[in-house]
C-alpha cells in the first residue's frame, strides 16, 4: 500500500525495523538504514499522506484514521517479527499503531523505541518549546523549528520549503492533539526510550518516566549525543543501539553484525 515503503528486499529479511518518521517527515529518512544495519534486520518505513511518496494527497488530521491506514498497509511485513521505532511524533504514531494492532488480532511487536519524544499525554508541554500547537502561526511554527535545530537557516528563509513543510506539520500536531490515550492497558513488549542530550523539546528523565506507564517491561533509557534530532546527529550510535536492542528482543538469536 501507499503507506508502507520497505527499504529492504523481503526474502532477506528474518525481523522487521519498521520506522516512523517525526512531524512532517518522510519515510525516505530512513532509506539508507536499510544498508547500515545488520543483515537480516531489514527496515521499512510508513509515510502520512501529503508528504515523500504521498506528496499531493490530503493531509491526515484523524488519529483514528491514520493509524487505521497503517495498521492495514503494515500486514504485509507482520509474518515476521516486528520492532517499531518512532522518531518525535512517530514515537506516539508507533504507541497508536501497536494499540490497533493489539486489538485487530491479539499482534505486539517485538520492542518498541521511542526517540526524541514526551510521552503523548505530555506532548503539549514541550519544555522551552510551548509554541507547538496546530493552531500556531507560520512565524510561530517557523521559529519551534529553528529551536529544534536539524534544520538550516537557509531552508527556513525558503519560502517553497515553508509551504510545503508547516501544511504538514500543522496537520501532524492536529493529529496528536486530537488523540484520546487513556483507558488501554499498556503493551506487552519492551519499550525503550531514546533521547538527546541537548533535545530542547523533551525532558529525558520525565519522558522515561512518562512513557513507562505504556509497557509492563520498562527498559533503561538510552542517551545521545546531539539535539532533538540527535537520531541524525549521531545516527551510527542510534543504528548500534537499535542493532543491539534488536538482538535482545530475539535472544540473540537472528542478527549479525556487517
Amino acid at each position: 500500500m501507499k503507506a508502507l515503503r520497505v527499504w529492504s528486499k523481503p526474502d532477506e529479511v528474518r525481523m522487521w525495523l519498521l520506522c516512523l518518521p517525526p512531524g512532517g517527515g518522510g519515510a525516505r529518512l530512513f532509506k539508507d538504514w536499510a544498508d547500515l544495519l545488520p543483515p537480516g534486520l531489514g527496515v521499512a518505513a510508513l509515510e502520512l499522506p501529503g508528504r515523500g511518496s504521498r506528496l499531493g494527497e490530503p493531509q491526515a488530521t484523524s488519529m483514528t484514521e491514520a493509524v487505521a491506514e497503517f495498521a492495514d498497509a503494515v500486514e504485509p511485513i507482520l509474518e515476521r517479527p516486528v520492532m517499531l521505532f518512532g522518531h518525535s511524533m512517530g514515537a506516539v504514531l508507533s504507541l497508536a499503531l501497536a494499540r490497533e494492532l493489539r486489538s485487530r488480532r491479539g499482534w505486539r511487536p517485538l520492542a518498541l523505541v521511542a526517540a526524541a519524544s514526551e510521552p503523548p499525554e505530555r506532548r503539549n508541554i514541550p519544555a522551552s518549546l510551548a509554541d507547538a500547537s496546530s493552531d500556531a502561526s507560520d512565524e510561530e511554527l517557523t521559529t519551534w523549528l529553528r529551536g529544534l535545530g536539524g534544520t538550516s537557516d537557509e531552508l527556513l528563509a525558503s519560502q517553497e520549503f515553508l509551504a510545503e513543510m508547516l501544511p504538514a506539520l500543522r496537520a501532524d500536531l492536529a493529529l496528536v492533539e486530537g488523540a484520546e490515550w487513556t483507558g488501554q492497558p499498556p503493551l506487552d513488549c519492551p519499550l525503550h526510550v531514546y533521547v538527546g542530550e541537548r533535545d530542547a523539546a523533551v525532558d529525558g528523565p520525565g519522558a522515561a518516566r512518562g512513557w513507562a506507564v505504556h509497557t509492563t517491561r520498562e527498559q533503561p533509557p538510552r542517551s545521545f549525543p546531539g539535539g532533538h534530532f540527535f537520531v541524525q546527529e549521531s545516527a551510527d550510535l542510534v543504528l548500534a543501539a537499535l542493532a543491539e536492542d534488536a538482538n535482545t528482543a530475539v535472544g540473540g538469536r537472528l542478527l549479525r553484525s556487517r
